[in-house]
């Protein structure tokens, strides 16, 4: 588990700094220079691009974290592989490309009525895609090799940089609102030549036309694999994804501003579960290829109980700062309406986070085919509820289908998981950070509010983090956060290292 906190310390920070230039950028720089609509279009431009781009892979990127330890055992195999699956990627865009074209009329004519301004933008989103299907087959590949810090590091903080800083091209004149909205493409794009580069000159990126090297029986398998985990991987796009396209459809431009900045919102809690599972994925599959399930149960717990307790601390922090943040945020009145978006959506990540890597368990095992039919069946579900529920509540439908269909997944996961397995992700430390985190809770109503909006935060904000953190150390509900701790406290010189 030691490279498992290593790595995920890291990948947490970079996520963190990118959650907070992004936070910058949808809570601050896109409500001050951009209107609703042209916020709303650009995230709906971003969205359709991630929603695509599991459709055009094919779930090669779970394949090549599940075969790597079978089909990789040098140099040469490994750019016998690496070649492999970017030429499969790109066949599988051409086969994506060909079916969008043939459907493009009944695809678009779904944004006619209330979003016509996405119709003219079919072919960036096209690129988009491509670029972000490139880049998914290379984080992992590089997840694979235990190489997450620089692919985050792009991700989280680099492409937001560039998106914040081609926004202020654009609010200072020098560039068209069109260029503007091109330049979220050229972004990704200069990430995907960076990441190329990190590879290359690790020596990791060696094309080689030759598959003598790879185990060739172990290909259709492979190949098999990739097709029944693409209905997976897309369902599970579909599930996060689809609310926002369908608010923009149904609800307008302006109403998925709000809807998907609310969500963004939401999304910080779950930024360590993005870490630890980056990390995770791989050494599950490793324990799994040595049938290891004494280690794949030791990692189950320790990663769901580190999520549950940071999520928690996040959860609390963002609904206890709520209104401070919509009072700072330019053009705050018209954002505020999605404050309960942020609070249902950010219970069901919580939700997500306190099953632990569930997905990734039988992604890896052998009952794979069991997530795929569960995601399908959900990503049905979200549609309906969403049609059903965003006309009653706007977008506070949107929101309870998306928390919904992170519950009820994770509930039929955990029970699959542990009839079938024999482990599950809870111990005595998860109630004990359940009642920690409802104390918390009761605490944030017993601080007064400050005048001062950004003193208000500061001091919220500490006492909260104070006594959430200094429960969870006394209680012991994390081994691996009270080790960290006290490594932190020898290192500054506080406490003496142990013989």
């Amino acid at each position: 588990m030691g490279i498992v906190i290593r790595q995920s310390i890291i990948s947490t920070i970079i996520s963190y700094v990118g959650v907070a230039i992004g936070y910058i950028n949808l809570l601050y720089l896109y409500p001050k220079f951009l209107d609703t609509e042209q916020v709303g279009l650009l995230r709906t431009i971003q969205d359709a691009a991630i929603l695509f781009t599991p459709f055009a892979q094919f779930g090669l990127a779970q394949s090549m974290v599940r075969y790597f330890p079978r089909l990789v055992s040098s140099k040469e195999s490994s750019g016998s592989f690496i070649t492999l699956m970017l030429l499969l990627a790109i066949a599988g865009f051409g086969v994506f490309f060909i079916l969008f074209k043939v459907f493009e009329g009944p695809i678009l004519l779904y944004f006619e009525d209330n979003a016509q301004e996405i119709i003219s933008y079919s072919s960036l989103i096209l690129w988009l895609t491509l670029i972000l299907l490139i880049v998914a087959i290379l984080e992992a590949y590089s997840r694979s090799l235990i190489k997450n810090i620089i692919p985050n590091l792009l991700r989280e903080v680099v492409a937001r940089l560039l998106l914040a800083v081609f926004v202020f091209l654009y609010f200072s004149g020098y560039l068209s609102f069109h260029a503007f909205i091109v330049s979220t493409a050229v972004a990704y794009l200069i990430c995907l030549t960076i990441l190329i580069s990190y590879l290359w000159s690790q020596g990791e990126l060696k094309i080689n036309l030759k598959l003598g090297g790879l185990d060739k029986a172990a290909l259709p398998e492979l190949f098999k694999y990739s097709l029944l985990s693409f209905a997976g991987t897309a369902g599970l796009i579909i599930v996060g994804k689809v609310d926002s396209i369908m608010v923009a459809g149904m609800l307008g431009l302006a109403a998925n501003a709000v809807y998907t900045t609310a969500f963004y919102m939401a999304t910080v809690i779950e930024v360590p579960k993005r870490a630890l599972s980056q990390v995770a994925m791989p050494l599950i599959a490793r324990a799994f290829e040595k049938k290891d399930m004494v280690e794949i149960n030791s990692i189950y717990q320790k990663t769901a109980i580190n999520q549950f307790i940071i999520g928690s601390l996040i959860l609390i922090g963002v609904w206890a700062n709520l209104e401070n943040i919509f009072e700072i945020m330019p053009k705050g009145n018209i954002y505020e309406v999605g404050k309960w978006v942020v609070v249902i959506v950010g219970f069901g990540k919580l939700m997500d986070m306190l099953f632990g890597p569930s997905s990734e368990i039988i992604v890896l095992s052998k009952y794979y085919a069991f997530n795929i039919i569960l995601i399908l069946v959900l990503a049905a579900s979200v549609i309906t509820l969403n049609n059903t529920l965003i006309p009653i509540y706007d977008i506070n439908g949107a929101a309870i289908g998306a928390a919904f269909a992170l519950v009820f997944f994770n509930l039929i996961k955990f029970i699959f998981i542990w009839a079938v397995l024999k482990i599950q992700p809870f111990s005595w430390a998860t109630l004990k950070v359940l009642a920690i985190t409802l104390l918390t809770l009761a605490l944030n109503y017993l601080i007064p509010k400050m005048d001062n909006v950004f003193l208000d935060i500061f001091i919220r904000s500490a006492v909260i983090t104070l006594f959430y953190s200094t429960l969870i150390l006394i209680s012991k509900a994390s081994p691996d956060g009270n080790k960290i701790f006290g490594s932190a406290l020898t290192f500054i010189g506080v406490r003496k290292p142990k013989d």
